[in-house]
C-alpha cells in the first residue's frame, strides 16, 4: 500500500482535531516534532500543510517499529542455553538477581538462593572463568550489578571436556558487555542500599569506565546481619540401635556476620588481534556467635546415664579469600581462531574459634568442665594454562589445551580441654595436590545438527605431611580420564532435541582430609587423609521450545557414580563418630522441567521443578542403602506490571523429601514471596524496591530430616528465621553500558569438595 496515500487518509481523518489544536497557538511539545516550537498562527496554508505530513511520516515511522516482531531472548546451542539480557527491556530498572528469575533453568527463591534445574549443585563463572568473590557471596554481589551490564546469562548444562565441572551440575555463565571506543567515556555504574526487619543492613557500589583502549570496572559491597536475623534452634531425639539408649539434644544460637566483597578488573586492546584482560577481587567475612544448648543421654529404660547444658561462644570466625588473575589472548589472520595464556593465583584463609562451657552437668563421664577449639586453615593456588581453538572445514572447530595446577593446603587444629591437659589436642597437617592436564574437543555445526565429543587426560600427585609427628608421611599418583560427547538436532527453529553424555571429578578438600580428632562429649569427628577422587557419569535428554512469549523444556536424565566421598558414622561409646571414605555408590533418575509464558504484554509466568529417584548405598555396610521416589524441587513465579509503573511479583515453591545421604532423607519445606518495585527520575535511574519473604508464615520455620539407617535412628529438627521485609533503592548514573574485556578462553577449578574452596554465611536449609 502506498505510504503516501495512508499519510493522507490519516490527514483527513485527524485534519479538524489537529488543526483546531494547532491554531491554538501552542507550542508542540514533541521535541523530536517538526512543528515543534512553531506558532501555527505565523504560518501560511503550504507551510502547515508540509509540516503536518512531515507529523504524520514521523508518526507512521514510529508505528512501523512497533509492529516488527519481538526478538527471541533465549537461545538453545550445543552445550548451552542463554538468555540475552540486552534484548530484554527490563535491563535498565533490574538488576542481575532479579533478571536471574526470567532464565531458563534457573530459579531464585525467597532466600535469594539460586537453582539450576532445581539443584544447588552448580558453579558460578564471570565470562568464563570462576570468580570465588563472585561466586561464594553471589545473593550480595548479584545485587549489586545492574542488569544493564550483562550481555547475556548462559547456563552450561554440559560441559566439555576443557572444564573442570564440580560435581554433576551445571555452570551458570555472567557475560558481561564489552568495551566499546563508541561508548561514553565518562564513568557509569550504580549504588544501592537497603535495610530489613531484622535490621540487616546492605549497601553496595558498582562502577564502570572506558578510557581510550582500557576498559575498568570497580565494585564493592558490605552486608550486615545482626542476631535477629541469623537465629537458629535445633532438635534431636535419637535411638543408639545396638544399645538401646536415646539421645535427646537442643540448642539455640544467634549470630552476628559482616561480609565484605569487591573486585577490580581491567582490559587493553592492544590491536584487533591481541588482548590483555586482569582482575583481583575478594571477600572477607567475620563471624561470631553465641549458643546455647544441652543434651540427655538415657538407657533403654528411661533412665538418665549422662546430662548436661552449656554455653558456647565463637567470639570470631574469619574467612578471607583473594585471587588475581591474567589472561593474554591472540587472534590470528584465520577467523575464529585464539591462542590463550592464562594465570591465576589463589589464596584464602579460615581462621575460627569455638569456646564451650558446661553451665550444669549430671554424672558427665568425662573429666572436663569446657574447652575451646581452634582452627587455622591456609590454602594457596597457581594455574597456568594454554589454549588453543581452530575452527576448519566450514563446520568443525577444535579445541586443545594444557593446564598445571599446584596446590598447598595447610591446617593447624587445636582442642584445649578444661581440667583434661592429657586429652590436648595439637596437630599440624599439609596437603599437595599438583595436576597436570590436557585435554581435546571437537565440535561440528551444519544445518539442523550440532554435536561435540571430548576427552581429558588427569594426572594428580597428591602428598600428605604431618609435622607434627602424628602419622607418617606419605604422597600417591593418580590418573583420570573424563570423556563427554553431545549431539543436537533442530528440528525445526523452535524446537530441538540433545542428547548429552557427561563425566564429573571430585577432589577431596583440606576439610575431609584432615586428621585432626575433633572430640567433644556427644561426638569425635576426623578427617581421612586417604581420600582419592570420585567420577561421576550423567546421561541427560533434553527437549526444548523457544519462541517469543512461551518457552519450555523436559530433562529426562539417569547420573551415577562408585566410589564416591561420603560420610562413615558409626557409635562408639555413646558418642556419634564421623569420618569420610570413597564409600558411596549413587544411582539417580530425574526429570527436569521449565515454563516461561508471557501471558500478556504486562503479565508472566515462569515454572521450573524437578522430580527425581535416588538410590545410594555404601561399602560399609551392606544393610546400608536408601531409595527415595519423592525428592522434589518446584517453584513457581508471576511477573505483572500495574498501574503508575508498579510492577508486582509473586513466587512459591517447595523442595525436599529426598535421599540425602545414605543415612538420612529429608523432610519438606514450603517457602514464598511477594515483591514490589517501582522506577522513578529521568530514564528510570532511581529504582525503588519492597519485598517480602515468607510474610504469611510464623517467623521461625522448621526444616526435618530423619536418621533411617545406621547405628543411630530418630530426627532432627532445624529451626531458622525465613520471614523478612526488606526495603531497598539503587540509583543508576552515567550512560555508557562499559565493562572489561574478557579472553573467549581462561582458566575454570572447580573440582574440589569439602575444601576451603569457599565459605558459607547463612544457616538456611535452602543453602544445601
Amino acid at each position: 500500500m502506498n505510504k503516501n496515500y495512508i499519510i493522507s487518509c490519516l490527514t483527513a481523518a485527524f485534519v479538524s482535531v489537529t488543526a483546531a489544536s494547532l491554531s491554538s497557538a501552542q507550542d508542540v511539545k514533541s521535541a523530536d516534532s517538526p512543528v515543534a516550537g512553531k506558532q501555527v498562527e505565523k504560518m501560511d496554508s503550504a507551510t502547515f500543510d508540509s509540516l503536518f505530513i512531515a507529523e504524520m511520516e514521523r508518526k507512521f515511522d514510529l508505528m512501523q517499529v512497533e509492529v516488527v516482531a519481538q526478538k527471541s531472548l533465549v537461545k538453545n546451542e550445543v552445550d548451552r542455553l542463554s538468555y540475552d539480557v540486552q534484548a530484554d527491556k527490563d535491563n535498565e530498572t533490574k538488576t542481575l538477581l532479579d533478571m536471574l528469575k526470567k532464565v531458563p533453568m534457573v530459579s531464585v527463591d525467597a532466600q535469594d538462593q539460586i537453582r539450576v534445574n532445581g539443584s544447588t549443585n552448580f558453579v558460578i563463572y564471570h565470562n568464563g572463568h570462576p570468580e570465588p568473590a563472585m561466586a561464594d557471596n553471589y545473593k550480595y554481589v548479584f545485587k549489586a550489578i545492574p542488569a544493564s551490564m550483562v550481555k547475556r546469562v548462559e547456563v552450561i548444562t554440559e560441559p566439555g571436556a576443557k572444564y573442570d565441572a564440580e560435581g554433576i551440575g551445571a555452570i551458570l555463565n555472567i557475560v558481561t558487555e564489552e568495551s566499546s571506543a563508541k561508548m561514553s567515556k565518562g564513568p557509569s555504574g550504580t549504588i544501592g542500599a537497603g535495610i530489613d526487619t531484622r535490621a540487616d543492613v546492605n549497601a553496595n557500589i558498582y562502577l564502570s569506565s572506558n578510557i581510550g583502549k582500557v576498559a575498568t570496572s570497580i565494585n564493592y559491597g558490605y552486608h550486615h546481619m545482626n542476631s535477629h536475623g541469623i537465629e537458629q534452634t535445633t532438635e534431636s531425639d535419637l535411638t543408639y540401635v545396638n544399645s538401646g539408649n536415646r539421645n535427646t539434644a537442643w540448642s539455640n544460637s544467634r549470630a552476628i556476620v559482616d561480609v565484605h566483597y569487591g573486585n577490580i578488573a581491567a582490559s587493553y586492546d592492544f590491536n584487533k588481534n591481541n588482548l590483555l584482560s586482569m582482575s583481583f577481587g575478594g571477600f572477607l567475612t567475620d563471624y561470631s556467635a553465641r549458643t546455647k544448648l544441652g543434651n540427655r543421654l538415657f538407657d533403654n529404660a528411661g533412665d538418665l546415664i549422662y546430662g548436661f547444658d552449656a554455653n558456647q561462644y565463637t567470639p570470631s570466625t574469619k574467612y578471607w579469600n583473594f585471587n588475581g588473575r591474567a589472561d593474554f589472548e591472540h587472534r590470528t589472520a584465520r577467523e575464529g581462531e585464539t591462542l590463550t595464556l592464562s594465570y591465576m593465583m589463589s589464596t584464602t584463609r579460615n581462621k575460627s574459634e569455638n569456646d564451650q562451657e558446661f553451665t550444669e552437668t549430671y554424672s558427665l563421664p568425662y573429666p572436663y568442665d569446657g574447652y575451646v577449639q581452634t582452627g587455622d586453615e591456609k590454602f594457596w593456588e597457581h594455574t597456568f594454562q594454554l589454549d588453543w581453538t581452530r575452527p576448519f572445514a566450514k563446520v568443525f572447530k577444535f579445541e586443545t589445551g594444557a593446564k598445571y595446577v599446584n596446590r598447598i593446603n595447610k591446617s593447624h587444629t587445636t582442642m584445649i580441654y578444661d581440667g583434661y591437659e592429657e586429652g590436648d589436642v595439637n596437630s599440624l597437617f599439609n596437603h599437595t595436590t599438583r595436576i597436570a592436564a590436557l585435554y581435546g574437543n571437537l565440535s561440528f555445526n551444519k544445518d539442523k545438527w550440532s554435536a561435540r565429543a571430548g576427552l581429558r587426560y588427569e594426572h594428580s600427585f597428591l602428598k600428605a605431611q604431618y609435622p607434627d609427628g602424628s602419622q607418617a608421611d606419605y604422597n600417591s599418583h593418580l590418573n583420570d580420564w573424563v570423556p563427554s560427547a553431545t549431539v543436537a538436532y533442530n528440528i525445526t527453529p523452535a524446537n530441538s532435541l540433545k542428547l548429552a553424555f557427561a563425566t564429573r571429578i571430585n577432589r577431596p578438600g583440606i576439610n575431609f582430609l584432615n586428621p585432626a580428632v575433633r572430640a567433644t562429649p556427644t561426638s569425635v569427628e576426623f578427617g581421612n587423609s586417604h581420600l582419592a577422587s570420585s567420577h561421576n557419569y550423567s546421561l541427560a535428554l533434553t527437549y526444548m521450545h523457544i519462541s517469543p512469549r512461551f518457552t519450555y523444556n523436559i530433562v529426562p536424565s539417569y547420573s551415577f557414580s562408585n566410589s564416591q566421598i561420603g560420610e562413615i558414622q558409626t557409635i562408639v561409646d555413646n558418642r556419634q563418630v564421623t569420618t569420610y571414605g570413597n564409600v558411596i555408590s549413587s544411582r539417580q533418575f530425574s526429570v527436569n522441567a521449565f515454563v516461561q509464558w508471557m501471558i500478556t504484554k504486562k503479565t508472566s509466568l515462569m515454572l521450573n521443578g524437578n522430580y527425581n529417584v535416588r538410590s545410594i548405598s555404601s561399602s560399609v555396610n551392606p544393610d546400608l542403602k536408601l531409595t527415595r521416589w519423592d525428592g522434589v524441587f518446584a517453584f513457581a513465579n508471576i511477573t505483572q506490571e500495574l498501574p503508575f509503573k508498579i510492577q508486582a511479583t509473586v513466587n512459591i515453591g517447595t523442595f525436599g523429601g529426598g535421599a540425602e545421604s545414605v543415612y538420612t532423607r529429608q523432610g519438606h519445606l514450603w517457602f514464598h514471596g511477594i515483591g514490589l518495585q517501582r522506577s522513578f527520575l529521568n530514564e528510570d535511574r532511581l529504582t525503588v524496591k519492597f519485598d517480602a519473604q515468607n510474610p504469611f508464615v510464623k517467623r521461625m520455620q522448621h526444616f526435618n530430616s530423619y536418621r533411617v539407617n545406621g547405628d543411630y535412628l530418630g530426627t532432627d529438627i532445624m529451626g531458622f528465621a525465613m520471614q523478612r521485609f526488606e526495603l531497598s533503592a539503587t540509583f543508576r548514573f552515567g550512560s555508557s553500558k562499559v565493562n572489561v574485556k574478557k579472553t573467549s578462553t581462561t582458566i575454570e577449578n572447580d573440582d574440589v569438595v569439602g575444601g576451603s574452596k569457599g565459605a558459607s554465611t547463612s544457616a538456611s536449609p535452602t543453602e544445601k
